[in-house]
């Protein structure tokens, strides 16, 4: 006999898909976590066992923090969509130095886990910046090659961004 002890059905995955995430004691006194896909193929996207429902409820939360991403709408989410689709639109020749160049925003006042969770559904990394006592997001462009190609990518998105109203620079990183 299985036994529940922890279950939301509204996981929303960075690529659209939902999920069921379950935490459960098993018959033989082990317990298991998984996320599992809505979509009636029932796939497995993580998993883990542990041997304690304290072990099964932190993996319960782990899974949680990492894979859902709130279903966010609006001016932020729609913004990193664009200003992404933009920059890969202005690349250039891959040549130059490896790098990790990326547009970055001062966003005062705004709820971190918003900016992030707005970050994963637009498809783009995100982490904070102190930058001369001011806090800066830096959002990594993703898929747009490692060299100049992404310095152009970089410097299209905060050019689009900025155009949006928001305040931008670029985070210039060699590898």
């Amino acid at each position: 006999m299985v036994t529940q002890i922890k279950r939301d059905e509204h996981i929303h995955l960075a690529n659209g898909r939902s999920a069921t995430l379950s935490a459960v004691q098993l018959s033989d006194g082990k317990y298991e976590t998984m996320l599992l896909l809505n979509d009636g193929s029932g796939e497995e996207v993580t998993s883990y066992q542990s041997t304690s429902a304290d072990n099964a409820v932190y993996f319960f939360n782990e899974i949680k923090n990492t894979y859902h991403v709130p279903e966010l709408t609006g001016k932020y989410n729609d913004d990193l969509k664009a200003a992404l689709a933009y920059g890969l639109e202005h690349t250039g020749d891959d040549g130059g130095t490896c790098n990790f160049d990326a547009p970055a925003l001062f966003l005062t006042d705004w709820k971190k886990k918003l900016v992030e969770a707005a970050a994963r559904t637009a498809g783009v990394g995100c982490f904070e910046w102190e930058f001369l006592n001011s806090k800066a997001y830096v959002f990594s462009v993703r898929g747009a090659g490692q060299g100049y190609t992404r310095t152009k990518a970089a410097e299209a998105m905060s050019h689009y961004l900025k155009e949006q109203g928001y305040e931008t620079m670029v985070y210039y990183q060699m590898d």
